[in-house]
């Protein structure tokens, strides 16, 4: 059985994702019955092998690059053997083919309102929109509980592949005027290249630009009022390597 959590983004050097309601002062967890997962009967596994399982699932919205996680577990003073005790953790991007991240203790709370949890397992940077978290045993309790789940994650746009060179996105979309390109380069000494073609994929717009550390963030003045409304690609180019964008003109 899943119950589902609200999931909140904290953005500090990191982002975060906590449930909302389950923590008064840093690294804390509450001792309120209604602050986390209890799961008291078993339901189908996402993962088909796992068979009939307890299971909690997280859908983070998006794809992340995952990296160090806390736990805190099921701190409910009289039953804190509800807590989980071992258990596995599989990550997916599609919900629909998952990866093991291998199998895991969980130290069992305290049932104290000072209970600050424990450090839990690495993601080592693997991408993934989705998290399941299956108990194979707890410490004694008729359910299943957790209380929270803290995942360090980075930014996936500032993660630039070798082979890519770039990552780049435009707004807004549609334009009117000007577009802003956000760009994070793994070369950031070469020129940035544009040109805008329009539908009929004639050039209407060529122009370069020169980055500028530590700036992700560069206007570029298409000058829309001299553009017909409708369609147009723009392709962004650097060192050899390009990146295309199709591009409303509105009125």
């Amino acid at each position: 059985m899943m119950r589902t959590q609200n999931i909140c983004i904290l953005l500090f050097a990191f982002l975060s994702f906590q449930f909302i309601t389950a923590q008064c002062y840093q690294d804390r967890h509450s001792t309120n019955w209604y602050d986390g997962w209890v799961s008291c009967e078993i339901s189908q596994n996402p993962i088909a092998s796992y068979g009939e399982t307890h299971w909690i699932m997280y859908d983070l919205g998006y794809d992340y690059v995952l990296n160090e996680t806390k736990f805190w577990n099921a701190n409910e003073p009289k039953h804190i053997d509800y807590g989980i005790n071992e258990f596995n953790i599989d990550y997916s991007l599609d919900g629909v083919t998952w990866i093991n991240l291998g199998e895991f203790n969980m130290e069992q709370a305290s049932g104290l309102s000072t209970y600050v949890g424990n450090e839990g397992p690495d993601f080592d940077s693997a991408q993934a929109r989705y998290v399941l978290i299956t108990p194979n045993s707890n410490y004694g309790g008729a359910c299943y509980g957790l209380s929270e789940l803290k995942i360090s994650i980075t930014d996936p746009f500032l993660v630039v592949d070798e082979d890519d060179g770039f990552n780049a996105s435009v707004y807004p979309n549609p334009f009117i005027d000007n577009i802003s390109l956000r760009i994070v380069a793994l070369d950031e000494n070469s020129p940035i290249e544009y040109t805008l073609y329009d539908i009929l994929g004639r050039a209407v717009i060529e122009n370069s630009m020169s980055m500028v550390e530590g700036n992700e963030t560069y206007e570029f003045p298409l000058n829309g009022s001299s553009l017909s409304l409708g369609i147009y690609i723009l392709k962004v180019k650097q060192s050899g390597k390009e990146r295309s964008f199709k591009l409303i003109k509105r009125d």
